[in-house]
């Protein structure tokens, strides 16, 4: 039985030095922290955590699934275990960041790298309850000299990949505080919403590797 405050926190996946985005959300929906970390540093920064649930966002492609199985055998280092329910102090679970998006918004989200996508994404996140800028607030900043002179208020909007993060956070705070308002398929987790059931092609590989 875990014993004290539980961080729910996500991870997205890409490539780079540093291909580690790491989002933690406290029992209340803040954000404790948002980094990036290369594979080396994750099992040292990942043992700081006494409890710790933690969504990774299956990343898509030979390299993000090769990426994905190195991760997993990382984190195993800092002693999390495959979700149980059996109330383990450290878990992983398996989502999908842009369906827990869909899920969320009820249909196709806007592509996530473009700025409008990334504001449509930040609005999904700050209705759910997280304790982020609302990013109807940038548009107060905008004014028609700071369009023409390229400058926009962007400096609290999240970028793609911690915005990934964060829903994968979210999907793990949801899985420890709302178990009831998401799905599961073997470890694959997403947000009730999401009405199409998954196929075993969609599953995460070597999950236990």
């Amino acid at each position: 039985m875990t014993s004290g405050p539980i961080i729910s926190a996500g991870v997205e996946l890409s490539s780079g030095r540093k291909p580690v985005t790491f989002a933690a959300l406290d029992e209340d929906l803040g954000v404790s922290s948002v980094e990036k970390w290369s594979l080396s540093e994750t099992a040292s920064c990942l043992e700081k955590y006494r409890n710790i649930w933690l969504a990774i966002s299956f990343p898509a492609g030979t390299g993000g699934q090769e990426l994905y199985s190195s991760f997993r055998k990382t984190i195993s280092q800092a002693g999390l275990k495959s979700y149980s329910n059996k109330n383990d102090a450290k878990q992983c679970l398996v989502t999908n960041a842009q369906d827990c998006f869909r899920a969320l918004i009820g249909q196709k989200p806007l592509p996530r790298r473009t700025l409008e996508g990334r504001l449509q994404r930040s609005a999904v996140l700050y209705e759910q309850g997280l304790q982020i800028t609302d990013p109807v607030d940038i548009f107060e900043e905008i004014t028609r000299y700071r369009l023409m002179q390229g400058i926009l208020p962007l400096e609290n909007i999240y970028s793609p990949k911690e915005l990934d993060a964060l829903v994968a956070a979210y999907v793990a705070w949801m899985a420890v505080n709302r178990p009831g308002q998401i799905i599961l398929q073997a470890e694959f987790v997403l947000p009730a919403g999401e009405q199409n059931s998954l196929s075993n092609e969609n599953l995460p590989v070597g999950r236990d590797g």
